[in-house]
């Protein structure tokens, strides 16, 4: 069966070998989720992704980096996503890096040693929807894990040495949550080495379990205000070395640094305090239009 879902990339692989790994997700219950629904989960084949990349190189430079789609390939076993490799291997056998997505508890399903193994033949970096480190927040969103799960996982990837990327949903947990969530987050993120978070603003999609909880009742969003103070409560409380990268067009508010450039992060709290301060909550509801969601 042909895969018929988009290919999805991170923006940090824009340059990178796109090669079609899973369509779908093999969890495809978090409430909020919209991108995998629809799509039967399935994996490419090695001799899929063999004359798939055998169509592709001549585009690319011979130390290409190699991102492998789907939302969380790495659920496969180990043995596939040796086979995966063994291939990359056979026609590019100088790529400068290997990543995918894979969710928290893609992660436990494989041994230390397992990672250890996979890292040493060439998976160097994964993208993890962490999403958040209130546990009240990531239960009401199905997220399937604690937030200690996700920090028990994440310090095995550091163990094994496999970077990783992480993602933090602002206002997940609706109104009245954010301050919690960003405290919860931020201690989360603090006890593991993600290189970089990378952050966007909660959006209600339609045709989504987390669209008819609203029209239930179940859920409030939060306003754009909250998310602000979300975000700034997170910041103020991260103290890991690490890339904060906050430009979507989901986020109210847009801004790039590392957490150790002293001087670039107080500028950020500095100009969220004076955007909060000097900003109406009508002004704020502006800075992200969410009315398309209705039309999806």
């Amino acid at each position: 069966m042909p895969f018929t879902e988009p290919a999805l990339r991170p923006p940090q692989e824009a340059h990178s070998l796109l090669l079609r790994a899973t369509q779908g997700c093999s969890y495809n219950d978090c409430h909020f989720c919209y991108v995998s629904r629809g799509y039967p989960f399935m994996a490419a084949t090695g001799e899929q992704m063999e004359r798939e990349l055998e169509s592709l190189i001549p585009f690319f430079p011979s130390d290409t980096s190699i991102y492998l789609t789907g939302s969380n390939p790495f659920t496969l076993s180990t043995e596939k996503l040796k086979e995966y490799i063994s291939v990359l291997r056979k026609h590019l056998p100088h790529f400068s890096q290997l990543s995918m997505q894979s969710r928290i508890d893609d992660i436990s399903k494989k041994s230390s040693n397992e990672l250890t193994e996979l890292r040493k033949l060439g998976l160097s970096h994964l993208y993890i929807g962490t999403e958040n480190g209130n546990d009240d927040v990531l239960k009401l969103m199905n997220k399937g894990y604690t937030a200690s799960e996700a920090i028990e996982q994440l310090g095995r990837l550091d163990a094994a040495g496999i970077t990783y990327t992480t993602f933090y949903i602002i206002g997940m947990g609706g109104r009245g949550a954010g301050k919690a969530s960003g405290e919860a987050t931020a201690r989360m993120f603090n006890q593991v080495h993600p290189t970089r978070i990378t952050t966007t603003g909660m959006t209600v999609f339609p045709n989504t379990p987390l669209a008819d909880m609203a029209a239930r009742g179940e859920f409030d969003e939060a306003s754009e205000r909250e998310k602000i103070e979300e975000l700034q409560t997170f910041l103020k409380a991260l103290s890991i070395d690490t890339f904060y990268d906050g430009i979507h067009y989901l986020n109210p508010l847009n801004y790039r640094f590392s957490n150790t450039d002293t001087e670039a992060k107080r500028a950020v709290l500095e100009d969220m305090e004076e955007v909060l301060r000097s900003c109406s909550d009508e002004e704020l509801e502006l800075m992200v239009s969410r009315h398309f969601k209705q039309s999806l």
